[in-house]
């Protein structure tokens, strides 16, 4: 395994305390993997029976909640059939196990017993859930003044929740510099390039469920971008290996206020307009990865879409009367499945794919206002 940079073709060996370049960007896996049919192994029905596409081996594999292949379940928007790709069941209740699970199990290897992240969502309860499952320590960064009531699945799990006050840069550089203050490496699920490996697994089930054969579209919120950077990666190593032969289109949805993929993607300066929405998960002022990511979207054809908060709350009533409870944050991604079936870029007859990113169960409170405002 090696890490590369994509910005400027740098490549490094991997060690527990490598997160970026020199340059500034983001690393990656250095990707030479495949996967057939032959590779899958019969007997596993979690994530490590796609083993031989990962950078660890199966065998490797000691901190693991035996995490199921998620279901896949029909679902529908106006009059446009889709399918829910339910990651809200993966063991802490958010797609970011995926990554979560590659990262703790890399570092375990390395000997590392110590992790830090700076997430008070669902990046930092994925890791404080694998942390405490590996018996590692654990130190979740959060603003200042973040709610108890925000950090309660970490804060159960045994992490221990330090409050940096500035901005959202400072929590994130504290996070960082961890190494000399709590003796505690550095696994941010937006620059941690084992990650995105974990991530990809959800393109080969989706491969799988679809009958060996990849969706037509893929739709998932867009924050830091890892959901479609590891689709993107899963169907590309598909489809060199002859499995498939196209890639889904991909969207990545993001809010009307905080759209920086949306501006970028379609040459406009980045301009954040507002911070307040219901989708919390995805308040990413800039991606660590976002030229990457837009390449890749560019090249499945695919787009990126901002929807308003009135959109998410609809979306999010729409998904409840039919059985989905999910976080406002999974429901920017059948918004924005609405707002591409109304463009006339999804139709029926095609298979689309939106990712339940995120347990409803986590956002209770925000979820009852809702309600309440609707009576």
């Amino acid at each position: 395994m090696k890490y590369n940079c994509m910005h400027c073709d740098k490549e490094y060996e991997p060690n527990p305390l490598l997160i970026r370049c020199e340059c500034g960007a983001a690393l990656w896996v250095k990707s030479d993997f495949s996967l057939t049919k032959a590779d899958l192994i019969s007997n596993d029905f979690t994530m490590w029976r796609y083993a031989k596409a990962y950078p660890l081996s199966k065998e490797s594999i000691t901190i693991s909640f035996n995490e199921t292949i998620t279901p896949l379940a029909s679902a529908r928007i106006g009059d446009v059939d889709i399918f829910a790709k339910m990651d809200s069941l993966m063991p802490t209740g958010s797609f970011k196990d995926r990554g979560a699970a590659m990262v703790v199990n890399y570092l375990s290897q390395q000997g590392v017993r110590s992790i830090a992240e700076d997430s008070s969502g669902n990046g930092g309860s994925a890791y404080a859930g694998y942390a405490a499952k590996g018996d590692f320590d654990c130190h979740i960064f959060v603003p200042a003044g973040t709610s108890l009531g925000k950090t309660v699945q970490t804060r159960l799990y045994g992490a221990q929740c330090i409050e940096i006050a500035g901005s959202r840069e400072d929590v994130a550089n504290a996070a960082m510099n961890s190494i000399q203050t709590h003796s505690s490496y550095y696994v941010g699920h937006n620059w941690h390039p084992l990650f995105i490996e974990g991530v990809k697994s959800i393109a080969y089930e989706l491969w799988e469920q679809c009958g060996y054969q990849a969706p037509d579209n893929f739709i998932a919120p867009a924050g830091n971008g890892s959901l479609l950077a590891g689709a993107y990666l899963g169907f590309q190593e598909l489809l060199r290996s002859g499995e498939i032969d196209k890639i889904p289109r991909l969207f990545g949805i993001q809010t009307e206020g905080i759209q920086p993929f949306v501006q970028q993607f379609n040459h406009e300066d980045i301009e954040i307009t507002s911070t307040k929405t219901l989708a919390e998960g995805i308040k990413i002022q800039r991606s660590s990865r976002i030229n990457e990511i837009i390449h890749f979207v560019r090249e499945s054809q695919g787009g990126f879409v901002s929807v308003n908060e009135e959109q998410i709350a609809s979306a999010l009533h729409t998904m409840g009367k039919q059985g989905f409870f999910i976080e406002p944050t999974s429901a920017t991604a059948f918004a924005g499945i609405q707002t591409l079936i109304e463009r006339h870029e999804i139709t029926a007859g095609q298979v689309t794919v939106g990712v339940v990113t995120g347990n409803g169960l986590k956002s209770t409170n925000t979820i009852q206002t809702l309600l309440t405002d609707n009576q």
